[in-house]
This record gives C-alpha cells, sequence and structure tokens, in this order.
C-alpha cells in the first residue's frame, strides 16, 4: 500500500491533522506507530485502513480486507478487543471458535 501527499483536515476550512504524508507499506510487514496525543495516528490509521478518505493525495494498493480496531469504542458497542476482533472474523465467515483463537493470536503478536 501506498500514500501518497495524504492529507486530513477536519472540515472545508478546518485545521490539518496530517499533510504531505508518503509512505510505503509492504505487505506482511509489521508497523508500529507511536506519537503523543493529537499528533494524528488515530487519523493515519484510519486512511490506511480505508475509514475515513484523505482531504488531499490518494491512497493506493489497499488490499482487498483491512480493518481498524479503535482505542475506544462508543458506549453502543462495548466490545473488549477480543471481542471486537472475533466480530470481525465472524463477519469475514469464521466460526466463533476459529475467529476466538486468531483473535487471540493476533492480541498476543502485538503485545495487547
Amino acid at each position: 500500500m501506498r500514500l501518497e501527499r495524504v492529507g486530513r483536515r477536519h472540515g472545508l476550512r478546518g485545521a490539518w491533522i496530517l499533510r504531505e504524508v508518503d509512505l510505503d507499506l509492504p505487505a506482511g510487514t509489521l508497523v508500529r506507530v507511536v506519537g503523543t496525543n493529537g499528533t494524528g495516528k488515530s487519523t493515519l490509521l484510519r486512511l490506511v485502513a480505508g475509514v475515513d478518505a484523505p482531504t488531499a493525495g490518494r491512497v493506493t494498493g489497499r488490499p482487498p480486507r483491512t480493518a481498524y480496531v479503535p482505542e475506544r469504542f462508543p458506549v453502543a458497542l462495548p466490545f473488549t478487543a477480543i471481542d471486537y476482533l472475533v466480530h470481525l472474523g465472524r463477519i469475514q465467515g469464521l466460526g466463533t471458535a476459529a475467529a476466538r483463537a486468531r483473535a487471540g493470536e493476533w492480541l498476543e503478536r502485538f503485545g495487547a
């Protein structure tokens, strides 16, 4: 996947959250995004996953299946991290046991 001069702002004249981001994300590569609060980490992840569209630039080569796991869920969706991943697995056609096993593997892989 490639991000080319990607930017995101709130509203038509709102503040820029990200500007001119160029990034190559090779398939199968584990990437960690770090930074202080308010620096655009979640915005970047939402753009990569296709949850939000960039205000400027473009994202190309996005795999057909991508996902974004938010840091917090709305109160109406009381998921734990594993519950959310199991839910996503079920949407993709896995049985509950298989989805729970895969979710556990991913959480362990990410140290969560």
